[in-house]
């Protein structure tokens, strides 16, 4: 409660200050500025506790705080999209060699400054912003982010904001984006596989937008866990050898304990209806927050006004006009000019004695330790008391605690600066 207090002070300070501007750009840069550490410090107030009673006292507090913000903030975005008539979207951004584009579902801007303070150790990060498209949901965004937009388009009759391929008018189905990916000669990389460095790729990581649909404000507490995934991925694909990893994401989300306030429309109007957006049908009247769908003006798109939803009772939401909703963050890893060549190590063999594992490594770099954890990538789910350092090719490690005996686990093999260069699984104490 005392750490959930303190990011509620910083919430409370910080919360002073509106993204101010007369435009959408203008409140954007305000808000990458600034104003992403009230963001930022509501998911860690409510990360800071674990018991309901603790939740429901911290969600009080933060609820009275954040919502004025966020409604405010929401609908000066609003007010300024409203007088340029959108949003000024960028041109699609074509894939260039060794690069690989990852994308992460749901990476909203201030959890994005997060994971690009944690892949400063791999290499040179730069982190820069861009609007989604209109409505900021995934069918519709996540092509808008990827490298084959100038492939797609939108008709009339798409009015559950899912676009087509536009050579043949395919609705853009996971296979017709997988083709589409292939006729443009980039890779399609499953989850396991890192490609060939030398051409060109996408990939996916990440699992945020159905955690937040799913658990709600648990997200906020499991937050370090999501991100551990996805740099366990990051990390399988930059040491495969790619020299850039572009991240994209289709949009960012609102988190709100309690629920985002209720506005109303009458189901009569739409043909479809979410949370944050609804399609008008012809004969509707337009509201007075409607906009041209991304893919294809003609679809009436009427957006609930602030940080409002048509759908009573939701805690997690996107697919309307908000700054954490359609500003998305680009984040770019790339190898220095004076970076070291890539470490390579193979663990050779995995010996256990009881609860004593000895791991042989073939290497050449010096300096390399050896772990044993539950996660490759989060130091902290160690089972051993301290990492081993490689000597003449071997390292001897104890797992402290004898209930970890039959547990899954991976060795890994660390370099100096503690990044995970190889890994294999293992189950503690079997011979």
């Amino acid at each position: 409660l005392a750490q959930a207090l303190g990011h509620l002070v910083a919430l409370a300070e910080q919360s002073r200050q509106l993204p101010t501007g007369a435009t959408p750009d203008e409140l954007a840069s305000a808000y990458t500025q600034h104003g992403w550490q009230v963001d930022d410090a509501a998911l860690q107030s409510l990360a800071s506790v674990h018991t309901r009673e603790d939740t429901e006292a911290v969600s009080a507090a933060l609820r009275g705080l954040y919502l004025p913000w966020l409604q405010e903030s929401a609908r000066r975005l609003q007010h300024a999209a409203q007088a340029q008539a959108g949003l000024h979207h960028p041109a699609a951004v074509a894939s260039t060699a060794s690069t690989c584009t990852v994308f992460i579902d749901g990476l909203r801007y201030d959890v994005a400054q997060h994971l690009a303070q944690r892949l400063q150790a791999l290499g040179e990060v730069r982190i820069s912003h861009q609007w989604t498209c209109l409505p900021s949901v995934t069918a519709s965004g996540k092509p808008w982010c990827s490298p084959i937009a100038s492939a797609i388009t939108g008709q009339p009759e798409d009015t559950e904001f899912n676009p087509r391929v536009a050579a043949d008018g395919k609705p853009l189905s996971s296979y017709h984006f997988e083709r589409v990916l292939a006729e443009h000669d980039i890779q399609k990389l499953k989850s396991t596989e890192t490609g060939d460095p030398q051409g060109r790729a996408w990939a996916e990581a990440g699992d945020l937008d159905h955690y937040g649909h799913e658990h709600g404000i648990r997200l906020a507490k499991d937050m370090a866990q999501q991100l551990d995934h996805i740099l366990e991925r990051l990390n399988e694909l930059w040491d495969a050898g790619w020299t850039c990893l572009r991240i994209v994401t289709d949009h960012g989300w609102l988190l709100l304990p309690g629920g985002l306030p209720k506005s109303e429309l009458p189901r009569h109007q739409t043909e479809t209806r979410w949370g944050r957006c609804a399609v008008l049908k012809d004969s509707a009247m337009g509201t007075p927050l409607t906009f041209g769908w991304s893919w294809c003006d003609t679809v009436q798109i009427a957006f609930a006004p602030g940080v409002c939803s048509f759908v009573a009772g939701a805690e997690y939401a996107h697919g309307g006009l908000s700054l954490q909703e359609s500003l998305v963050p680009v984040i770019e890893l790339r190898r220095g000019k004076n970076a070291p060549a890539s470490i390579q190590a193979t663990i050779t063999d995995i010996t256990w004695k009881g609860l004593r594992c000895i791991v042989q490594v073939e290497s050449s770099a010096p300096d390399l330790r050896v772990d044993i954890r539950t996660k490759a990538a989060s130091a902290d789910t160690s089972i051993v008391a301290n990492p081993k350092r490689l000597e003449s090719g071997k390292a001897n490690l104890a797992v402290a605690d004898d209930g970890d005996e039959g547990c899954a686990a991976v060795v890994v093999v660390l370099s100096a600066n503690g990044q995970v260069i190889q890994k294999r699984p293992t189950t503690v104490g079997e011979p």
